[in-house]
């Protein structure tokens, strides 16, 4: 060891710089077995796996700088310089860590969430240290599902005032609509009775739960009362009576949703004559000029004269 100090310019901070990599490699591998310890879901277990890397990294560079630091006659005026230069040099970079580490402490959104940055909606996939990706949804594919495209987008937005949109975060459903419109004729409430039977139906497996997560996110938010049950309203227009189901929804479920409630609604339609389904009318006026209407006449009468 007193080799190693004599024929090393800069021992200290030469060896430390090598222990602090080191030692921060055991840390992280040690610290994968308890990120895997005990969190059953992967979310979980990537969400610790990204906290510990994050903190680990920072803190290995933060050793390295101040062991150099310490080779220099002025420490507080080489930190200072250093760390102007990195502010402006490397503002974004900083930001987009920055962000990283706002993003999996303040709990803006994880690995497996639906988001939309920006009017771009998708599941987040991964959180990078300057980068999140997430696997795009509707765009020209319709009911929010996957177009196959791969969106990246800087860590650096949360501190830009760009709003993120969290489809799944606190609560795991959303409110969707199914509209049907029908003939004045119709037996307004049958038909609604159907639907509500129809939205009933479909969310009678996880509406339990859904109440559960309600009644959690009131002991940290301000939460004003909303119904969770599928409800009906209707509206009047020129052409039909529109009735609106309304109801809760997972959010990467809304086309399967959508679609149990049609067919079951529509097979409970099948057979019945005091309901029916509208469709835009039109009424067609022919308005005739006065210059045409007496050719007409004229020509009528050619054609008798010619007879006669």
């Amino acid at each position: 060891m007193q080799w190693l100090f004599q024929h090393l310019k800069y021992p200290y901070a030469e060896i430390g710089t090598v222990v602090a990599i080191v030692g921060g490699l055991i840390i992280y591998f040690l610290g994968k077995v308890w990120a895997n310890h005990g969190v059953s879901d992967e979310k979980g277990r990537y969400r610790r796996r990204s906290a510990l890397s994050t903190i680990i990294i920072v803190f290995v560079i933060a050793v390295i700088a101040i062991l150099w630091a310490r080779t220099l006659q002025h420490t507080g005026t080489f930190l200072g310089l250093l760390g102007g230069g990195l502010a402006i040099a490397l503002k974004e970079p900083l930001l987009a860590v920055a962000g990283r580490i706002a993003i999996l402490f303040g709990g803006a959104y994880s690995i497996g969430d639906r988001i939309e940055v920006d009017k771009i909606t998708g599941d987040v996939i991964d959180v990078g240290f300057f980068y999140t990706r997430m696997m795009e949804v509707g765009n020209w594919i319709g009911a929010d599902q996957a177009t196959g495209r791969i969106v990246q987008f800087s860590n650096s937005r949360m501190f830009g005032g760009t709003a993120v949109y969290n489809y799944t975060r606190n609560f795991s459903y959303i409110w969707d609509e199914v509209k049907i419109p029908v003939t004045y004729a119709s037996n307004l409430a049958t038909m609604r009775t159907i639907l509500l039977e129809s939205g009933e139906e479909y969310s009678r497996s996880y509406l339990e739960g859904a109440q559960s997560e309600f009644d959690k996110m009131k002991n940290f938010f301000v939460v004003p009362a909303i119904e969770l049950k599928p409800q009906v309203f209707m509206k009047v227009t020129d052409n039909w009576v529109e009735l609106t189901l309304r109801y809760l929804v997972e959010p990467k479920s809304r086309r399967a949703a959508s679609n149990f409630i049609y067919e079951h609604a529509f097979k409970r339609l099948q057979g019945r004559d005091d309901i029916t389904i509208a469709s835009t009318t039109s009424d067609v006026a022919i308005h005739w000029k006065e210059d045409q209407a007496s050719s007409s006449e004229k020509a009528r009468e050619e054609s008798k004269d010619k007879a006669a």
